[in-house]
């Protein structure tokens, strides 16, 4: 008998229309049906589960293989990877406890994928859509805040061999996913939001390398860091392709500049109705915050301070026809609040009542 031979499987062999299974007072045929259709409802259930399985591993491979190798580090990528083994394990563990009888050991009944965790296919950068762009955006500005910062500051200098030779070196993080782009775009809105106009200018150009380096990855099929030598040194060789990607960057800057209007404007709108909802209308109808904000700076700084002396130091440097109006519109807004039992605040004097109540806490 050769050694080496595994005749474990055969532990495996249903024996099930044996005769010796038969009770005496059973009728032996109809305890042949019965086992057979038990045996072949099992199989169907069984090969039901498999197809389910195989059908889902198909296209957890498919989805996975879109990040191709730059990507593989994504979150989703890792999830995916990890549903592709837990399928695959199970569909192993099915053949491994398959049972062997006369009607299935003389013919194929499944089939599986396999992946080769080992050898990744060079891929393009995956367009992610949905939740799946801002999923994992915060662990990975966590791990990678320093090296962003770092890439953008090289904008400053427009020093393109640096800016190659710096993606030569870091591009696979960088270009793993959407999230450097994401990251770059928000820095960007927010510069111009800050009036860094020029620095704004500086972040569009830095995203914009990472943009045409993706696009041309999704075009080729092939990993966006294959193509940082080629892609900048046309850029640094040849002065047409350079004027245009000023062109591209300067486009992309415009567009940057009236989303920033958009985006400040919206914004102005929460805040407002936020420090509205906090800062409820005085009992003349005005809000408190805006009748502030036109107050001279003196009187505001009173306001602040709840200093009253102050505040009765910067009314009197005011005319008769300012304090006054001023002084009302702190009162219908409830800034202050006169004491009523001593009576009309006389403001042609530009003197306030004693024991006036300021009501804005400072800052």
């Amino acid at each position: 008998m050769p050694s080496g031979f595994d005749y474990s499987k055969w532990d495996k062999i249903e024996l099930s229309d044996d005769e010796d299974d038969v009770h005496p007072n059973i009728d032996k045929d109809s305890w042949f049906r019965h086992k057979h259709r038990d045996r072949v409802e099992n199989e169907e259930d069984e090969t039901k589960k498999r197809l389910q399985l195989e059908k889902k591993l198909k296209q957890l491979t498919k989805d996975y293989e879109v990040f191709g190798t730059a990507g593989k580090e994504h979150l989703k990528a890792k999830k995916l990877k990890k549903e592709i083994d837990e399928v695959q394990e199970e569909l192993d563990k099915m053949e491994r406890e398959k049972k062997l009888n006369v009607d299935n050991m003389s013919k194929t009944v499944d089939s599986k994928t396999l992946i080769d965790a080992g050898k990744d296919t060079p891929g393009p950068e995956p367009r992610l859509q949905g939740e799946a762009i801002a999923e994992g955006y915060v662990e990975f500005v966590e791990q990678n805040e320093e090296l962003l910062e770092k890439y953008i500051s090289l904008g400053e200098e427009e020093d393109l061999e640096a800016v190659m030779n710096f993606m030569k070196e870091h591009g696979a993080a960088l270009l793993q996913g959407e999230h450097a782009e994401s990251y770059l775009l928000l820095d960007c809105l927010e510069k111009e939001m800050n009036g860094m106009h020029k620095e704004m200018l500086q972040s569009c150009r830095q995203f914009q390398f990472l943009s045409q380096l993706r696009e041309w990855s999704r075009a080729s099929g092939r990993p966006a860091r294959d193509s940082v030598f080629a892609i900048f040194s046309r850029i640094i060789e040849h002065e047409g392709t350079r004027e245009s990607f000023e062109d591209t960057v300067k486009q992309f800057a415009d567009r940057v500049a009236k989303r920033a209007v958009v985006k400040k404007k919206e914004m102005d709108a929460e805040m407002a109705a936020e420090r509205k909802s906090l800062n409820p209308t005085g009992p003349g109808g005005l809000d408190p915050m805006e009748v502030f904000e036109t107050l001279p700076k003196e009187m505001q700084i009173a306001f602040q301070t709840k200093d009253a002396q102050r505040l009765q130091a910067a009314v009197e440097a005011l005319s008769d026809e300012d304090a006054k109006y001023h002084l009302q519109r702190c009162e219908d807004s409830g800034l202050w609040v006169p004491n009523r039992e001593a009576g009309a605040p006389p403001i042609e004097d530009k003197m306030l009542p004693p024991n006036a109540a300021l009501k804005l806490d400072a800052g």
